[in-house]
């Protein structure tokens, strides 16, 4: 599409540094479970109580006491909201019992309440009508603690400094504030008032809009009015060092703001420039900036990832990767967010093919197939599991690394291949733009219907097999080449898990010859399927998906010159160990093998090795990097192309 190329190609300019001196994965590299939810123990969710179901949220005016060098809240939270039902009398709150409360007011006066079992239900003595826009303000303090999930209210340190940060997502607002976390009501604007010992800065969400001295005291004013979700909201208090980047976005520019601990502040000044760019990308393909009229920005927080808090994303370095992921939630994940923890790809799965996004053209594209290839690597590497999470009572589970992060982009990658740059882009601007669904919620039945939408495909069956389903395709392929050129290829898939009974997926060949190359492609519908084409040319090798377009595993590739070969002469061959170290055994018997070749997944020749035993040769694949590999061996009348995995 071009408007989509160029937006590309501007991004790709301006990455002036080469691959060989900035690698965009480290970060992903050092931390093999992800971005965010990567430390999480399989805490038990009680999931969300439905509390607050009777009524809209509308506004949160927060007013706290924080020292960092002190575990401790103190303060109030007024809520503004809207009945939704007749014979309104009582309100209720999720709210740790750790925390106590020292009154509630209402209409001025003070009302009474309940506070156990981390509910708060607050009595208010009259009896409202459904419709009705009122107000309620909780005063309270204590220590929250750790908190559930990944740690909710976390006091912590850096060079000796002390620092607290929040981190609230699925259900951890309820331990330090008093909320409604049920995926189904976002609350329209905040204000967050704090009070922290001067020597502290306060990072929230919004813009900033005052710091007003108070004795040895400082408060910071943080207003936001734009709807987020209860578990978006978040604080960080500690003695950061502040600077901004700012971000051309058409007639407007936005302020990239930062927060960063002073030791760091140089690391971070080398690396949020290069997200300039990443929002420009973002902002060029999923549309407008949600948040324009405020700020984006990262404050850094101890914890081991990153957490996309609206406008201003909780990070633990600079790293390329992180920073990016957690920028593209900004779109995915905040202005539209699943509506269910079932439906964590809509948020994560998202995110996280965003962010190899800004790698396939950026540094000359080097480090695309790389990313591709880890997540294919990693998601093949077990038969089972869905995209769609059916057990949220874990952590661990809801936030998995494999399905609700790399498995749900691989998801949109694949779909991307269906669908064409065309209308898969458009399908995600939709998506921003749905009125259903922008600033709001969203599940996977609502990303189906806009990609159906801009595509005019039937999505059903895809849907079905790739989210809600488990597993994915195993190939072996087989393919006759005439002398006039023309090619007999013969598709034949076993699916990693017996929930489906086939993937359907147009499946990519490469068909190479000393002097010719080209890519055909073979819409598979079932196994064994046949199907006749002309390359051109004569080929004399095949490679499968040799532009990592499908999650998918090649087993065997046969590739056969002329009419057929007797049974006598048919290769069979087997590797191991695999995945292998640093030597691969390869064995085979039939037809005598004249070489063998190692090739890399998009087909450029590493290693070729004579036969020097007709039964089986011995490699040392050592100066090999870790990753996916095709093994070729080459006979008088046919060849095989095998896969193993270097470790």
């Amino acid at each position: 599409m071009k408007k989509l190329f160029v937006a590309f190609m501007l991004f790709a300019s301006a990455f002036a540094v080469t691959s060989q001196e900035f690698n965009p994965l480290s970060n992903l590299n050092n931390h093999p479970y992800g971005f965010e939810m990567r430390q999480a123990e399989k805490f038990l969710m009680d999931n969300s109580k439905g509390v607050g179901d009777n009524y809209d949220v509308k506004y949160h005016r927060f007013v706290w006491t924080i020292d960092p060098d002190t575990s401790y809240i103190a303060g109030s939270v007024t809520t503004y909201f809207v009945t939704s039902v007749s014979g309104f009398t009582t309100i209720s709150f999720e709210l740790s019992s750790l925390l106590t409360v020292d009154s509630v007011k209402y209409g001025g006066n003070n009302v009474s309440s309940m506070h156990a079992s981390d509910q708060l239900d607050i009595s208010l003595g009259v009896t409202l009508p459904s419709g009705r826009l009122d107000s309620v303000t909780i005063y309270y303090q204590g220590n929250p603690g750790a908190g559930a999930g990944f740690g909710s209210f976390i006091k912590d340190a850096h060079n000796g400094t002390p620092v607290i940060w929040t981190l609230s997502e699925p259900y951890g607002s309820r331990d330090w504030w008093p909320c409604k976390s049920i995926l189904s009501d976002k609350i329209d604007s905040i204000d967050l008032f704090v009070t922290t010992p001067q020597v502290y800065r306060v990072a929230s969400n919004g813009i900033l809009m005052s710091e007003t001295l108070q004795g040895s005291d400082k408060t910071f004013h943080w207003r936001h009015r734009y709807p987020i979700a209860a578990y978006l909201i978040a604080i960080a208090v500690t003695n950061y060092s502040v600077y901004s980047d700012y971000v051309p976005l058409g007639a407007d520019t936005l302020e990239m703001l930062n927060y960063v601990y002073p030791e760091n502040l140089v690391a971070f000044q080398a690396g949020t420039p290069y997200q300039v760019e990443v929002l420009q990308l973002y902002d060029s393909l999923f549309g407008e900036y949600p948040y324009i009229k405020e700020k984006y920005g990262h404050a850094q927080f101890g914890w081991g990832g990153g957490m996309e808090h609206q406008t201003m994303s909780f990070v633990i370095n600079e790293g390329f990767d992180l920073l990016a992921h957690e920028m593209a939630h900004q779109w995915f994940g905040d202005k539209v967010t699943c509506n269910s923890w079932h439906d964590i790809w809509v948020n994560e799965g998202f995110a996280t093919y965003c962010q190899g996004i800004t790698l396939e053209t950026a540094w000359g594209g080097v480090w695309w197939p790389v990313w591709l290839q880890q997540r294919i690597t990693d998601i093949t590497a077990l038969p089972d599991g869905s995209v769609y999470c059916y057990d949220t009572t874990l952590v661990s589970t809801v936030f998995d690394w494999r399905l609700s992060y790399q498995k749900g982009a691989m998801v949109l990658h694949m779909l991307r291949w269906i669908m064409g740059d065309d209308a898969f882009f458009l399908g995600m601007k939709n998506i921003m733009a749905d009125p259903l669904l922008a600033y709001g919620y969203a599940g996977t039945a609502d990303i189906q219907r806009n990609f159906e939408t801009s595509s005019g495909l039937n999505l059903d069956e895809y849907f079905t097999d790739w989210i809600y389903r488990q597993g994915h395709p195993v190939y072996t392929i087989s393919n006759l080449i005439q002398s006039d050129s023309t090619v007999q290829v013969t598709i034949q898939q076993i699916p990693s898990h017996n929930s489906v009974s086939y993937f359907e997926l147009p499946v990519p060949l490469r068909f190479k010859s000393t002097t010719h190359d080209t890519i055909l492609v073979f819409n598979n519908t079932f196994s064994g399927q046949t199907f006749t084409a002309e390359p051109g040319f004569v080929a004399d090798s095949v490679f499968f998906d040799p532009e990592l377009k499908l999650l998918a595993v090649l087993d065997t590739m046969y590739v056969t010159q002329g009419s057929g070969f007797p049974d006598d002469q048919q290769l069979k061959a087997t590797l191991s160990p695999n995945p292998a170290g640093d030597f691969l055994t390869l064995n085979w018997s039939g037809d005598q093998v004249t070489k063998v070749e190692i090739y890399s997944t998009d087909g450029r020749l590493l290693m070729r090795l004579p036969s020097t035993d007709p039964l089986s040769i011995r490699m040392d694949i050592s100066n090999l990097k870790a990753g996916v590999y095709l093994i070729k061996m080459v006979s008088p009348h046919n060849a095989l192309t095998l896969h193993f995995v270097k470790l």
